[in-house]
């Protein structure tokens, strides 16, 4: 694999990550709610 796909990769796992720390703790509906937790969430996705 060249490495600039290695950095990608590593990118996305990342943000992965830190989509598990965004939403730790949340039920589906109080994460529904919270519209700041949802934008982070969609930022990181794209």
């Amino acid at each position: 694999m060249k490495s600039k796909d290695n950095i990608i990769l590593i990118k996305i796992l990342k943000y992965i990550d830190e989509l598990h720390e965004f939403i730790n703790g949340y039920t589906y509906d109080s994460f529904a709610k919270d519209k700041k937790t949802i934008n982070a969430c969609v930022f990181n996705l794209s």
